[in-house]
């Protein structure tokens, strides 16, 4: 028998801007010349993550099926390459270095640039443990330093053609040898990751009988080749009857600090699971009184009409790019471009074998220590997925773009800048939230589990509220449990230190708070989100009680492995 094993980069998430890096503590260099942080620092940042094994078995496949999955895994793995070129030319250094390096402390340094995407750690405020480089929100995308600021004042001196490229979610910013600025975009600058995997998509398709997954595969192949994605995106949201799919391309703009509008590459090799993705279609038909439901003025509101909401159950069978160095998400609401949204839809992904290492490993550890205990009945695995599911179809609802004032019509993240991410975050949730009671209300889910939805949601802040205010959920979590705790939603006992739902004024405060998201969202200005997340910002409560946890691991280390033959 012959495995395929594949340890994946992990925690890669948007924060705000830093000037320098955080301190690191006593350093050793390794024989190569690496300086590193010493071995007890490198043992504390690997045990923010549980392991857990990921295994496929796709022996009893037939051969021309193995042959196309593993064109898509050769595929996914450029993916990296690419992610690695747009996030941190230094890692790659490093990393090359630290392989001729034989030593315990050399391979825990590469597991955690293997599991950044950097040599900085995610959740230590982007602590560096290798290497001499200071931390820059603008990865490889800007040239290194060039701050918001610094690209506005060249911005406005653009025309308007120029102008567009610059903000173009597809193109890297360089200097142009005479003194100014230019957009490249990322088929260009990327062209050698972007024609192999073409490539190989190509050949993918010729190894598929489903007309509609071989249609997607060519559309996308051509997408990376020419920065235009809405045709690809739009077939993949069309797909019928595949048993494999690839989610692939730039789509989250997380680790863009400095404007928070340029996406990077990732990707997702899946088998789908045909019979328990039919079972949520039924959610299709209520996204209209759904977007009704929203408690804003009509104006903020959008059309949902006629738009394609896919649902789809699948096993992950290998990650690329920043879906396996950043956030390892148990679902996804994809293609993020508001022109795909308005027009087409979305794809709503849920990866069941991610979902069960995350409630295994992490929710429900934390939650045992900060629920009340008499709450802890409520907690569940179903409880959590049912808020996953609304969270992703509430990504599709509110505002994508701005409804009011100077900015009308400009896509929100471009208008917010790099706090976006957080508010779009906190609105998943939050309209999650409030569009299950509506469900509840009128009898399309079981109204006598509101408990278990409710608690099972609780536990999931405590879960995200660990990433930090740095990282966009961990700050919507922040928010959430402040502002509810202010409306009496969720309780703090301060003897016992545990938090509980009061399941009286839980919807209310989940209205209200709705409320002020999506106004958030609709206005597009940056000054009142950072106003409301001050005055939302981490409470000594909240702070003891993720002192209280610190010894558990903040998320899932997935190992994932292919058997072949």
């Amino acid at each position: 028998m012959r495995f395929l094993p594949v340890l994946f980069f992990f925690m890669l998430a948007a924060c705000q801007p830093k000037t320098e890096s955080p301190a690191t503590p006593d350093t050793a260099a390794a024989s190569t010349g690496v300086q590193l942080a010493d071995e007890a620092t490198l043992d504390k940042y690997l045990a923010q993550y549980a392991p857990y094994e990921m295994f496929y078995d796709a022996s009893h496949l037939p051969d021309r099926d193995k042959a196309l999955l593993q064109k898509l895994v050769a595929a996914s793995e450029l993916v990296d390459e690419a992610y690695r070129l747009q996030t941190s030319k230094e890692g790659i250094r490093l990393a090359a270095e630290l392989r001729q390096e034989d030593s315990s402390a050399a391979r825990k340094a590469l597991t955690l640039l293997r599991r950044n995407g950097m040599p900085f750690d995610q959740l230590q405020d982007y602590a560096r443990f290798a290497g001499d480089q200071t931390y820059y929100g603008g990865g490889e995308i800007y040239p290194r330093g060039m701050s918001a600021e610094e690209f506005d004042k060249v911005y406005a001196t653009l025309d308007a053609e120029q102008q567009e490229a610059f903000m173009n979610p597809y193109t890297v910013i360089r200097k142009d040898g005479k003194g100014g600025y230019q957009a490249i975009p990322y088929h260009v600058e990327y062209s050698e990751q972007v024609a192999k995997i073409a490539s190989l998509l190509r050949e993918a398709a010729s190894l598929t009988d489903n007309a509609s997954f071989a249609n997607y595969l060519q559309l996308k192949a051509d997408a990376l080749e020419s920065d235009d994605y809405f045709a690809a995106d739009s077939a993949w949201i069309d797909l019928t009857g595949n048993p494999y799919e690839i989610a692939i391309g730039p789509f989250e703009t997380y680790s863009d600090e400095i404007k928070g509008v340029k996406a990077k590459y990732e990707s997702f090799v899946e088998i789908v699971d045909q019979d328990e993705s039919a079972k949520l279609e039924i959610y299709k038909k209520y996204l209209p009184a759904l977007e009704e439901n929203l408690p804003i003025p009509d104006e903020y509101k959008s059309n949902v009409e006629g738009l394609t909401a896919k649902f789809v159950i699948v096993q992950d069978i290998h990650r690329g790019g920043e879906a396996a160095a950043g956030y390892q998400a148990v679902a996804a609401n994809l293609p993020n471009d508001p022109k795909v949204h308005a027009e087409k839809g979305t794809v709503k992904t849920f990866w069941k074998n991610m979902f069960k290492a995350r409630f295994e490993t992490i929710i429900r550890p934390v939650s045992e220590r900060l629920i009340a205990e008499d709450q802890q009945q409520y907690l569940s695995a179903e409880g959590f997925f049912q808020f996953v599911i609304m969270h992703e179809i509430c990504h599709a609802l509110g505002p994508r773009t701005v409804k009011v004032g100077p900015k009308q019509g400009q896509a929100a993240n471009a208008a917010i800048g790099p706090l976006y991410n957080a508010v779009e975050e906190g609105k998943a949730d939050i309209a999650g939230m409030l569009s299950l009671v509506w469900l509840m209300q009128h009898d399309v889910i079981d109204a006598s589990r509101e408990r278990e939805f409710y608690v099972s949601y609780l536990g999931s802040l405590f879960r995200s509220v660990r990433f930090g205010t740095q990282q966009a959920h961990g700050r919507a979590a922040v928010f959430s449990i402040n502002y509810l705790a202010d409306q009496g939603a969720i309780v703090f006992d301060a003897a016992s230190g545990r938090w509980s739902v009061d399941f009286d004024k839980f919807a209310g405060g989940v209205r209200n708070l709705a409320a002020e998201l999506l106004l958030l969202l609709g206005n597009g200005e940056t000054e009142p989100v950072q106003i409301f997340f001050d005055r939302w910002d981490i409470t000594p409560e909240l702070q003891a009680g993720l002192d209280s946890i610190a010894e558990l691991p903040i998320d899932v280390l997935p190992e994932y492995k292919i058997k072949w033959d």
